[in-house]
């Protein structure tokens, strides 16, 4: 019995280390690429192969393209909180959160283009997907981020008006906004920010005015 016991532990030992190891690989990878855009290189399986010091037929297990390694990225990109330690105030919340993640995508610009580009190559491949099965492109963070920063007008507006508002919000922070008013405003990372907030305190401004004019 002890003889089965003791080889029992040692599958199950053997199939833990292995299981760590493939974790270990799949974060090395990631972190690799990572590095290259933070670096504004190109992500390719075989340089990330190389910088993580794997062959590229063990990259390609892991990660089939280029597109999901860079979305696997995502979360070693981000600040560690966007929405810590929030005014009270919406003014003050919005524009908080506006700016954090201006200056957090401004200072890695390269890796949220990509990311972005990732995220949009999505939308070609589920076309071999099940149309009625919903296929999200993008993921709803700043959604849920803009939510938290207007979390204090929810007694204050109707719930269709703050649903607007929301939806609105959206629209002029992340990277979409970045590309604009990099690419076709063509305005520098601190102006390009400064946009931004002024956008979304118009849009909280016109919401509230309107909800006094009613």
């Amino acid at each position: 019995m002890e003889g089965r016991a003791g080889a029992g532990e040692s599958a199950g030992g053997a199939q833990d280390g292995r299981r760590n190891q493939k974790l270990r690989t799949r974060r090395a990878l990631v972190d690799a690429a990572a590095e290259l855009l933070r670096a504004g290189h190109p992500v390719t399986i075989a340089d990330v192969a190389e910088a993580a010091r794997v062959s590229p037929a063990t990259a390609y297990r892991y990660f089939s393209s280029p597109q999901e390694l860079i979305r696997e990225t995502r979360t070693l990109l981000r600040s560690p909180d966007v929405t810590a330690d929030l005014p009270a105030d919406a003014a003050g919340r919005v524009d908080t959160v506006v700016s954090r993640v201006a200056d957090m995508q401004l200072a890695n610009e390269p890796a949220w283009r990509a990311m972005l580009s990732a995220s949009l190559q999505r939308y070609f491949e589920r076309a071999d997907d099940d149309p009625a099965e919903h296929f999200p492109v993008r993921s709803r963070n700043r959604l849920d981020l803009s939510r938290t920063a207007l979390d204090p007008l929810t007694t204050t507006l109707p719930p269709a008006a703050l649903r607007r508002l929301t939806m609105a919000l959206t629209l002029v922070y992340g990277v979409e906004a970045l590309v604009s008013t990099r690419d076709v405003c063509e305005l520098d990372p601190e102006e390009a920010k400064n946009v931004m907030r002024w956008a979304a305190q118009a849009l909280l401004d016109t919401a509230l005015r309107e909800e006094t004019e009613d």
